[in-house]
């Protein structure tokens, strides 16, 4: 579930208007470009992680990192280029910018520069109002972060942090700066938050692939890509979505790829490559290959509709549902309004529109108990609006004609797994529709992916996890409410 080349202040506004604020790079992207032959070099790839919070409650971050850049053992500086941090999501899934030609040495710092934040909040779990005048936020309020928290904005001077890591000549490898919300966000200062990544293990570098996942191949995953198809050919498929500067094409993998046709879109059945066409919206699964260009290689499509393409906004739920309205943090989007990512959208509802779960490949119906209405609609949850009519400056969607939950990043720790099941505990207070701020996630064989784990008995081993899945009305009856596709231990 993942901006952009060196962010300077002009392509900001581009990603405000949203030409251009997908969180990967084109290939070749970062500071040396990449490709062909690596005559003696290291083709390195970059990604952005996240740790969660174990302090505060973020329904989302979104914060721009002007530039990534290494230091070698001689004091050459190289860049890679620039990024982005987009909280919730990065705690479960990479998010991808590009690969950088290196040269094969020893590295012996990192040093990241931060731009400016976009729109980000915060959960009010407290007793107490947050920050101060006129920045108040009550108790059990979302509220923007400001920008006069320390901390919390551009810093021209880079973060300096040492590294050991070396890369070796004629390979194509990757790395994930992992930001660890954990250990740079303090109650620290008069307005009882502050932000410091200059604080040990706040800003790590770890080498890519994972040495214990379920990645097929690769360096890395890439997690549910969603946009409108573009092109495709009887090898490819190019999609394009509001976080794109324009399409990424993925090769499809040479074991085959796995055509999922949750809503019966495809004519021929099962489904399969010939399905595709142009202005349908897709969701892609798949990896960084480890070639010379760093392709991305999909191994799982999803037909989220029929050709032509409609308009669909998709964002995290921040207010519940009162008098048939609640509202959501932009996340994604298809279709032809222009919306800044990570705004507030308000959702206003009639009662006539449909609710479908998406199941992508993980074995539960695409209509089930835990998401069949309104009344299903919790904080937390992710879900995608079709069609309705866009007002207010493209920052509200009135009477759309379906609600689609789709996957949700939450974090806790490992309690009691057993067989398939086991318990998230110590969730985030944002997510108020767990009473005892648990809950029981179910996995799959096969559906469920694994990240610094191999599999579903490796959580015995371990205690933080982050899980993407299906974030089921804790309250409704459904017996796992959380169905993990992705778990990513910490």
């Amino acid at each position: 579930m993942k901006f952009y080349k060196a962010f300077l202040f002009p392509t900001l506004l581009a990603c405000l208007s949203l030409t251009s604020c997908y969180h990967e790079f084109p290939n070749g992207g970062g500071g040396g470009g990449g490709g062909g032959n690596n005559n003696g070099n290291t083709i390195l790839n970059l990604f952005v992680t996240t740790t969660p919070s174990t302090t505060f409650s973020f329904p989302g971050i979104t914060w721009e990192i002007d530039s990534v850049q290494l230091v070698n053992s001689a004091g050459t500086t190289i860049s890679l280029g620039g990024a982005s941090i987009t909280y919730p999501q990065t705690q479960s899934d990479s998010a991808y910018f590009g690969l950088t030609t290196v040269a094969a040495t020893s590295y012996t710092k990192l040093l990241v520069t931060f731009g400016p934040a976009l729109f980000s909040y915060v959960y009010n779990s407290s007793n107490a109002t947050m920050f101060s005048a006129p920045n108040t936020c009550a108790p059990g309020l979302v509220c923007l972060i400001p920008s006069s928290i320390p901390g919390f904005g551009a810093n021209s001077t880079p973060i300096s942090v040492p590294i050991t890591f070396s890369t070796t000549a004629n390979t194509n490898t990757g790395i994930r700066v992992n930001f660890d919300l954990s250990k740079a966000v303090t109650t620290a200062g008069a307005q009882g938050m502050t932000f410091d990544f200059t604080q040990p293990g706040a800003i790590t570098l770890i080498a890519d692939p994972p040495a214990a996942s379920s990645l097929p191949a690769g360096i890395d995953f890439i997690d549910n890509f969603t946009g409108v198809v573009t092109a495709t050919t009887t090898t490819t498929v190019s999609v394009s979505s509001y976080l794109t500067s324009g399409p990424r094409t993925f090769t499809f993998a040479a074991t085959g790829v796995e055509f999922d046709d949750p809503f019966a879109n495809c004519p021929t059945q099962p489904a399969n490559a010939t399905c595709l066409a142009i202005g349908q919206n897709i969701s892609i699964d798949g990896y960084v290959a480890s070639d010379s260009f760093g392709t991305r290689t999909a191994t799982e499509i999803e037909f989220l509709d029929r050709t032509p393409a409609v308009n669909e906004l998709e964002g995290v739920i921040i207010s519940p549902p009162i008098n048939n309205q609640f509202k959501i943090i932009l996340t994604n989007g298809m279709g032809t309004p222009t919306t800044i990512v990570s705004s507030p959208v308000l959702i206003n509802l009639n009662g006539a529109e449909t609710y479908f779960v998406d199941p992508k490949d993980l074995a539960t119906s695409d209509s089930q108990t835990g998401f069949l209405s309104q009344t299903d609609l919790v904080l937390g949850q992710t879900v995608m609006v079709q069609g309705g009519t866009f007002g207010g400056a493209n920052t509200s969607i009135t009477n759309p004609t379906r609600v689609l939950l789709r996957y949700s990043t939450i974090s806790g720790t490992v309690q009691g797994p057993g067989g398939s099941i086991f318990t998230l505990a110590n969730v985030s207070p944002f997510y108020t529709n767990l009473a005892t701020n648990s809950v029981l996630v179910n996995t799959f064989v096969p559906g469920t992916a694994y990240d610094n784990i191999s599999s579903f008995a490796g959580l015995s081993n371990v205690t933080s996890v982050s899980v993407r899945g299906l974030y089921l009305n804790p309250n409704s009856g459904a017996l796992q409410p959380l169905l993990a596709a992705k778990i990513r231990s910490h």
